[in-house]
């Protein structure tokens, strides 16, 4: 048997992964500024590498840079949340069609339920919304597409970025769980109409959650810069 090759990574991709986790794990907050000399100074690299780096992160829509403003954590609007649900109903609605016409439940979804089942209440929301994420992931990669899963990919990061702000403290590990458990069950059973009404019913709760957390946030002042950054954090 050949082994197993490692996929190199380099520093540029490195900083942007460790970066692209501290904002979906919440050490960031929408609207904080990102100042790439302190940024610089934490990682020890020059400020050179940060920018490849925050460029990688606003390609993939985790950070925005207008003229003559810093780079900062993207404030989602009504319009933005809108637009990228109508698009993940595109996608993972003609999924779950497909998945439950063929008959398939993919192992890893499978699997990314069974984590959230084991988790506990008191677990942070970036462990639920990692196997939430995995979840989805693995019913668009069942599907051997190609192109559906370049296509996911393109929103995937401000799907995750959107659920970090917006979801966190909403509901338990538990109930989560349980919820991807019936919509897992839905395409087991076989029936394509069924299995998209259930999902189609999950998009649309998460979605006016996420619009009545914005309509409750529009009140709250923007922070300029990230308190986790300017002490030094990891």
């Amino acid at each position: 048997m050949s082994p197993h090759k490692l996929r190199t990574v380099s520093v540029v991709e490195a900083i942007a992964e460790q970066l692209s986790e501290d904002i979906f794990s919440g050490m960031f907050r929408p609207g904080e500024t990102l100042i790439e000399t302190q940024l610089a100074a934490r990682f020890e690299v020059p400020r050179q590498t940060i920018r490849s780096a925050v460029v990688m992160l606003i390609h993939d829509g985790i950070l925005r840079r207008e003229p003559n403003r810093s780079v900062y954590i993207p404030r989602f609007s009504e319009s933005d949340i809108r637009d990228l649900f109508a698009v993940r109903r595109l996608i993972e609605l003609e999924t779950v069609r497909i998945l439950t016409t063929r008959k398939v439940v993919p192992k890893d979804a499978e699997n990314a339920v069974r984590f959230m089942e084991v988790l506990r209440d008191e677990d942070g929301w970036d462990e639920v919304l990692k196997f939430d994420f995995e979840f989805h992931q693995a019913l668009i990669a069942a599907t051997g597409s190609t192109r559906l899963q370049k296509f996911y990919r393109s929103i995937s990061a401000e799907k995750r970025l959107a659920l970090t702000y917006f979801r966190s403290s909403h509901e338990s590990p538990s109930e989560i769980a349980r919820q991807h458990r019936v919509l897992l069950d839905t395409i087991r059973a076989g029936d394509p109409d069924a299995a998209v009404e259930a999902f189609s019913a999950h998009l649309d709760e998460s979605e006016a959650f996420i619009d009545q957390v914005i309509h409750s946030q529009q009140k709250q002042p923007s922070p300029t810069l990230s308190s986790s950054v300017k002490a030094g954090n990891p």
